[in-house]
């Protein structure tokens, strides 16, 4: 029996725009994004069952949802769970303006006053304002030459994991009347040890190589996690610094706003934060 081709075929979506990535594509494994002859993807609108599926809690909680949205609209990138950070708000952004239009309402309080107001924003003067990832950089400690990159999302989610499990745990244990204050002690200790952790796990992630004086190169992430875990406190807040200042280099920047409230009416700035359970709806 012959297929016969859907008379509704030109009315699915297409792409609603193409979106420069701020990483060109160089931190991705081989295979894992396809981009045009223009250095860009093409990003498709939502459908109903990528909204439904970023309404479902335990599928937002394990980033599964956000995998399969931007599989949907955006099929150039193979492998979701290896999009760099540098790429990922933007590519958020890019979904959310395919899907609803460019103009986003938010409530944002005021600094001073604390007076919560209405605002709307532009979403391509977002895009717009994203630059470019340069991580060629090196960065130079103790004799010690850094090479950095950007995290990939598989460690972010599961990063946030830990600290939503973590925090959840604290709560849990400060309500427990039936824990001493001892072992509740015990308990905190345990939960700020893995948080260090996580907070050194998140440097290593962040480290592409480290060369030696004597030009050795080291790119194993356990000898870099033991060299974190030893070195003395002033080298691992200089990596830190240093990752995190180049992190800040691609962050969208805090909005401008100006205050409802007739009585003050001043200025004051406020981030835009993206929370998937409710950025896409």
């Amino acid at each position: 029996m012959v297929n016969q081709a859907n008379p509704l075929a030109k009315h699915f979506r297409q792409p609603a725009l193409y979106l420069s990535l701020p990483s060109r594509g160089v931190f991705y494994p081989e295979g894992t994004v396809e981009l045009s002859a223009t250095g860009t993807i093409p990003v498709y609108p939502m459908t109903v069952k990528d909204e439904l599926a970023l309404k479902t809690p335990d599928a937002l909680l394990n980033g599964q949802a956000v995998i399969d949205v931007i599989r949907s609209c955006c099929p150039g990138i193979k492998d979701p769970w290896e999009i760099p950070a540098v790429d990922l708000d933007p590519i958020f952004i890019a979904i959310r303006l395919a899907s609803y239009g460019k103009v986003m309402d938010f409530s944002a309080t005021c600094t001073h006053c604390k007076t919560e107001s209405d605002y709307s924003i532009d979403l391509n003067m977002v895009l717009d304002s994203v630059g470019k990832a340069d991580y060629n950089r090196p960065f130079t400690f103790d004799n010690l030459v850094f090479k950095f990159k950007p995290q990939k999302y598989r460690n972010i989610n599961k990063m946030g994991m830990i600290t939503f499990e973590q925090d959840k745990l604290i709560q849990n244990v400060v309500k427990n009347e039936t824990l001493s204050e001892e072992q509740k002690m015990l308990e905190f200790k345990k939960g700020f040890e893995k948080i260090r952790q996580l907070n050194i796990d998140t440097v290593v992630d962040s480290i592409a190589s480290v060369t030696t004086e004597e030009g050795v190169v080291v790119t194993d992430p356990a000898m870099i996690a033991e060299f974190l875990d030893s070195c003395s406190r002033q080298i691992y807040e200089s990596i830190k610094s240093s990752v995190q200042e180049l992190t800040d280099t691609f962050k969208i920047q805090p909005l401008q706003l100006k205050c409802d409230n007739e009585e003050c009416q001043k200025q004051f700035s406020t981030e835009l934060t993206f929370d998937h359970s409710n950025f896409f709806g």
